[in-house]
């Protein structure tokens, strides 16, 4: 029998926050990503805590605003005095996971413009489609577009793309909901199973637009609902 609050009550708020899935779906599609773009060269990793980089960039000088993370170097709440790091010294830099927390994102990527060497790239993921986290310091959500505005400046583009497909996406934020929700715990597992079983629904989208009633080719788009934007930009 189920324990009821009055019974058990410090076992009963337990259950209500307990997941059967240990690891966040969405960190799947940050490890993709450091996979796909793994770099021997001298990198640095801004903000990237939520995946294991290490065994991608093996040559890390790890940047953090968490005192309690280990890391090169621990810097402000929002990232706005990199000026010991010198200008034109490093040849890739990784950030995920930060754009979305900084009050102002154009400055922040202009200081990395800064940082890196002519031809560099930087490795960016950010949030889109995603549930409001780290709040009160959780200021944007991204597009595609809001991403083409924000490297307006940059060569070029190499790759921007959304991180997941739509059912995939709806998977990652009924888990974001047993993460960050107190939920009746008998309908926590059946949640868990809809994480699992929904994204399995991508496999019927046939093609997905940018605007609501429209199949013109120009409205095409990878992603109408990605829980993050990712990209990779040159210098």
């Amino acid at each position: 029998m189920t324990p009821t609050p009055a019974q058990n009550p410090s076992l009963w708020m337990k259950l209500t926050r307990y997941s059967f899935l240990k690891r966040k779906r969405s960190t799947r599609n940050l490890e993709r990503l450091c996979r796909e773009f793994a770099s021997e060269r001298r990198t640095l990793v801004i903000h990237s805590e939520d995946v294991d980089y290490r065994p991608y960039f093996p040559n890390a000088f790890a940047v953090t605003k968490r005192p309690d993370k280990p890391a090169d170097l621990h810097v402000d709440l929002y990232y706005t005095d990199l000026r010991s790091i010198a200008s034109e010294s490093y040849e890739v830099i990784l950030c995920t996971g930060l754009m979305e927390h900084v009050p102002d994102p154009q400055r922040l990527v202009d200081e990395l413009h800064r940082i890196l060497k002519p031809g560099g790239e930087l490795i960016v993921s950010a949030s889109a489609a995603f549930s409001i986290h780290e709040g009160p310091n959780d200021f944007f959500h991204f597009t595609p577009f809001s991403f083409r505005l924000l490297f307006a400046r940059w060569s070029r583009i190499r790759m921007l793309r959304g991180s997941s497909q739509p059912f995939e996406t709806v998977g990652i934020l009924l888990q974001r909901i047993l993460l960050q929700c107190r939920v009746f715990p008998p309908a926590r597992p059946l949640v868990e199973l809809m994480c699992l079983a929904v994204p399995l629904l991508d496999k019927c989208v046939l093609s997905q637009y940018s605007s609501v009633g429209t199949s013109a080719a120009e409205f095409e788009i990878d992603s109408m609902l990605p829980s993050n934007i990712q990209a990779v930009v040159v210098k």
